[in-house]
């Protein structure tokens, strides 16, 4: 997707997750159990922080400086202004410039994709405390399943720790648009094909539920055909 209309989205996002906030620091995420909204603020604010260092290093070397520190008081500012500094350097950079990255594409265009999708999940976990939602591109939605299918999917599953993929084929199928996604399972790999195919179970939803979904969020409207259990499974592998 293009990265203007990324980042476009990612500033749409950021500046109504931090409205939505605004004077609620103690207010729980329904969405994310154990945190109020100056957990989300502390979070959000330090991985904004941690990638616009590593786009300016410029490095291909993994960084070993410490993750940032939120600062005691005020966490929300301090987000909203680490979001608009990265909003700036990425604007600035050209996504093809070589940078170090935790997915399989070592570039700026990278960090665009991630952080816009980021910004997207917490965004709906700001806006469940007040029960209004702003509508989405069911596009750029659609973006970020693939994007979590392609990198986090494939990274939450470590072996070594006891962790394997669900033992069962999930086929998601978009209702507000094109997107349909088999994955099957075998041990600790996947293999997916963006068609349309039977799994062991199914579940159909919009772009974003579908990817609410994904990211062990409850959302409304998804249908679900085959066992829950296996449903439910494959959309609690996100970190």
């Amino acid at each position: 997707m293009d990265a203007n209309r990324l980042l476009d989205s990612m500033e749409l996002f950021g500046n109504r997750m931090f409205a939505v906030t605004a004077g609620k620091d103690s207010e729980a995420i329904k969405e994310c159990s154990g945190w109020a909204v100056s957990d989300l603020m502390a979070h959000v604010g330090a991985v904004y922080e941690w990638v616009t260092s590593i786009i300016e290093s410029g490095s291909l070397e993994r960084p070993t400086t410490p993750f940032p520190t939120p600062p005691e008081n005020d966490k929300r500012n301090w987000a909203m202004s680490r979001l608009s500094t990265l909003l700036r350097v990425l604007r600035e950079s050209d996504p093809l410039t070589p940078v170090w990255t935790f997915g399989k594409h070592q570039n700026i265009g990278f960090y665009i994709r991630r952080m816009t999708h980021e910004t997207l999940i917490h965004m709906r976990d700001a806006e469940s405390i007040i029960d209004e939602s702003i509508e989405v591109d069911g596009d750029v939605a659609c973006d970020g399943i693939d994007e979590y299918i392609d990198g986090t999917l494939q990274r939450s599953i470590d072996p070594n720790k006891g962790f394997l993929y669900p033992n069962g084929s999930i086929h998601l199928h978009r209702t507000d648009g094109e997107g349909e996604w088999l994955i099957e399972s075998s041990g600790n790999e996947i293999v997916v094909t963006r068609e349309h195919a039977k799994g062991d179970v199914a579940v159909r939803g919009s772009a974003l539920a579908l990817l609410l979904y994904l990211w062990g969020r409850d959302p409304q409207g998804l249908e679900i055909f085959g066992e829950p259990n296996l449903a439910q499974a494959w959309g609690s592998l996100a970190p």
